[in-house]
């Protein structure tokens, strides 16, 4: 059901967004003009207040940007509307929110219960801070039934992208996900093997069809889609093959017999740029995709999130300790953790040696190196609090300090430690 007004918004504001978009040049991931539309028109469907059509838009049309160009596109959404932001200094945490039928901002949303068996079980857990659920608003309409469409998640090494991604595939009905790693050599033959091993082909009155066999829909996930090599004339046979399956919903077999697909969505993710190793993909298919570019978090978000891990591990260890049973101490740590962390981004980078590449990953890991402690396993609440200290730093020094060059990196490290 389509709200009156909406052929007027587009009129008014969809193209002006999308000649603005367009006339930036800061896409992200290369993509033609009729793909930046589609991004757009995707997020639009069931709008019913120019509020919500605000935020769609924003969402839509400004997921392929950068961020601060991204912030840029938001405000002047918002000022061609004449709609305010409830937090006017980060209009891209604006949502619209539907019980209350007016705008309104994401809210951390951190879990009291989390435990070590949650941080251990494979993935750590999604911690709803604003980025993550403003990420989540801008590729969750794709994966509802009633909108399923192809997309791409777009980011650096580290930020999460899979991790979402999962967190998203969970929440879904009847859904299996198949994954296919890509590297240098994957091809079309490769893709075309998973899905003959999870799905069935049956006859129909219209050919030969691929449908999942254990549940109503299925999830191709292609992790890192552009790592496949071209050949000598820049073709990636694995883009080719993609672009043919989504313009013509299948295949032709190694016998040359066309296969139909029904039932299945692909959805794939990729890091930013095109650096080595990686190659940029062609905007035939990128116009055919949408495309959602996600960045690391803010410092405050880490903090945030990490002091939630902390106080998991501790909680779990040191139940009721005088010191470390706070969690003001906790969200302190965490603080001093960023710190290292954003000091060593700032001070090692890949243009000094190609291993220095620090991501959150990172701090995952720091947090999770202390559960190898017999200390933590003690559980004595008169342990000192210099002892879990001790194992903190010496925890940053094994993840950071042992991939540094030179003795003068290393005893800039110890500054930054001991600061």
């Amino acid at each position: 059901q389509l709200h009156p007004s909406l052929e007027g918004w587009v009129e008014d504001y969809f193209y002006r967004a999308l000649d603005w978009v367009c006339g930036t040049g800061d896409l992200v991931v290369d993509t033609t003009p009729v793909g930046v539309a589609l991004n757009g028109l995707s997020h639009l469907a069931g709008v019913q207040s120019k509020g919500e059509f605000a935020c769609a838009l924003m969402r839509g049309l400004g997921t392929n940007l950068g961020p601060e160009t991204c912030k840029n596109f938001a405000k002047e959404v918002f000022q061609w509307t004449h709609e305010t932001p409830p937090n006017q200094r980060k209009p891209l945490d604006t949502y619209f929110n539907h019980s209350t039928g007016r705008l309104a901002a994401f809210q951390f949303d951190i879990p009291e219960d989390l435990s070590v068996s949650d941080l251990t079980g494979g993935m750590p857990p999604v911690i709803m801070t604003p980025d993550v659920q403003r990420n989540m608003h801008m590729f969750l309409p794709w994966l509802e039934s009633s909108n399923k469409q192809p997309f791409i998640v777009v980011g650096p090494e580290g930020c999460g992208k899979e991790l979402l991604l999962r967190h998203s595939f969970e929440q879904l009905r009847s859904a299996q996900v198949a994954a296919v790693h890509c590297s240098a050599q994957t091809s079309a033959v490769h893709v075309q093997q998973k899905l003959f091993q999870v799905c069935m082909v049956i006859s129909t009155n219209t050919g030969r069809v691929c449908r999942p066999r254990d549940c109503e829909r299925l999830i191709l996930y292609l992790k890192d889609i552009n790592l496949p090599k071209p050949d000598k004339w820049g073709t990636s046979q694995l883009i080719a093959f993609l672009q043919q399956v989504l313009t013509y919903n299948g295949f032709y077999d190694s016998n040359l017999d066309w296969v139909g697909l029904e039932g299945i969505q692909i959805v794939a993710s990729m890091n930013v740029g095109a650096s080595l190793g990686r190659h940029l993909l062609s905007t035939r298919f990128t116009s055919i995709v949408r495309i959602c570019c996600i960045s690391y978090p803010d410092s405050e978000q880490l903090q945030t999130i990490y002091s939630s891990f902390l106080g998991a591990v501790v909680r779990g260890a040191l139940p009721s300790h005088p010191t470390w049973g706070s969690p003001a101490k906790m969200f302190t740590l965490a603080g001093s953790m960023v710190q290292v962390y954003e000091q060593v981004r700032k001070h090692f980078t890949v243009d000094d040696h190609s291993h220095y590449l620090f991501t959150p990953r990172d701090l995952t890991s720091w947090v999770l190196g202390l559960l190898r402690y017999p200390l933590l396993s003690s559980q004595d609440p008169a342990t000192p609090p210099q002892a879990l200290l001790g194992m903190w730093a010496y925890e940053a020094c094994r993840l950071f300090r042992d991939k540094l060059v030179g003795e003068r990196a290393v005893a800039e490290f110890d500054q930054i430690l001991s600061s």
